[in-house]
């Protein structure tokens, strides 16, 4: 190391006086950017010491401005940095997001002990590794679960994908994020598509499209795989519903009027279950399309499984009409004949998994 440059460091390590370390300490910075091609690595290491050593003792501001300057640096201080990704967010953000030189193991101490704002941080780094990304989707909040899904360049693996989706089935922020990742298996997309809004559905639809039925056979062995891993048993109250609505439908009364009445009489349970079975699909997602009065979902389920238009309306009036129902019934009618059959029918096959593993639990 030449003398001017030792002396420097010497002074910086010294210097009692914090306004002064201030200004040295901005010139050692600039000293280390003008060395970079010419300093040895031994050198390089006593520039990291120092500059730690007396960054402990700066304040915010000064923080701030070295992790502003140092975030994109390809050869930056390994030990500062490490210690900057670990100061409060305002320092550690573009460090967090942008800094090379973090190795693995400090990128998953902040992520198992930093705020929700630090991972949030982590999850927009590019080439997140899948380690990294497992631990986001284990601790970070549904916003630093965005983001990541959101990076394309982060490699997440299957358990963390269907984490994700799990996620994602009951908080609306995640819909676009998960049904526009590119790389989403095919079955995990199709259990998101009676759970988003209908221009998200439009985009599963079109993928479905573009694969072939090879494809499509083998992401439907992994949904019935997941669907059996996911088994649980059913509550006393749920088999009897099914057991009920089974035997309505072995002797031919599973019909409109049967589930008119059941809703009348407060069996939700087994309206749901009857509705589920009328339309061959599972009662969670029957339960969901209900609980938040999706027509457009509604409609479609009927379309596909070849439900009449009238009981369709009926069902419409009775469940998502509110206080105009009967002057909705025309428009319903006009949202039922609107819709892809086809399409829809193709997305549903996903669902008849998840109908067949429930069957599956109640017997």
């Amino acid at each position: 190391m030449t003398q001017a440059r030792f002396a420097k460091l010497i002074d910086l390590a010294k210097t009692p006086d914090s306004n002064q370390r201030r200004e040295l300490l901005r010139e050692v910075t600039d000293l280390f950017f003008a060395t970079s091609n010419s300093r040895t690595e031994r050198e390089s290491a006593l520039f990291d010491d120092v500059m730690q050593l007396v960054a402990a003792e700066m304040q915010d501001e000064v923080l701030a401005e070295l992790a502003e300057r140092f975030a994109n640096a390809d050869n930056a201080p390994t030990g500062l940095m490490r210690d900057l990704a670990n100061h409060s967010f305002e320092i550690a953000g573009p460090v967090l997001r942008n800094s090379k030189v973090l190795d693995e193991q400090t990128l998953l101490h902040v992520v198992n002990y930093q705020s929700q704002s630090h991972i949030k941080a982590v999850a927009q780094r590019e080439g997140v590794s899948e380690k990294i990304s497992d631990a986001i989707v284990r601790f970070g909040d549904d916003y630093a679960l965005d983001a990541l899904i959101r990076n394309d360049t982060a490699q997440i693996s299957r358990v963390s994908m269907e984490a994700a989706v799990d996620r994602a089935r009951r908080n609306t922020l995640l819909h676009e994020g998960v049904v526009k990742r590119a790389d989403l298996p095919l079955d995990l997309l199709n259990e998101m598509y009676f759970v988003v809004e209908t221009r998200l559905r439009d985009q599963i639809m079109e993928r479905n499209s573009k694969v072939d039925q090879a494809t499509l056979d083998a992401a439907l062995a992994k949904a019935r795989e997941r669907m059996r891993v996911a088994a649980a048993d059913m509550s006393a109250e749920a088999k009897n519903a099914m057991a009920f609505i089974t035997s309505k439908k072995n002797s031919g009364e599973l019909d409109a009027r049967l589930l008119v009445s059941l809703y009348r009489e407060a069996k939700q349970m087994h309206f749901l279950y009857g509705l589920a079975e009328i339309t061959n699909l599972d009662h969670q997602t029957v339960a969901d399309l209900i609980e938040r009065q999706d027509i457009d979902g509604l409609a479609m389920i009927c379309r596909a499984s070849n439900i009449e238009r009238p009981l369709f309306v009926t069902l419409a009036v009775l469940t998502c009409g509110g206080d105009e129902a009967m002057a909705k019934a025309e428009e319903f009618g006009r949202m039922y004949n609107s819709v892809p059959v086809e399409a829809a029918q193709r997305a549903m096959r996903f669902f008849k998994v998840r109908k067949g593993a429930e069957g599956a639990r109640a017997a």
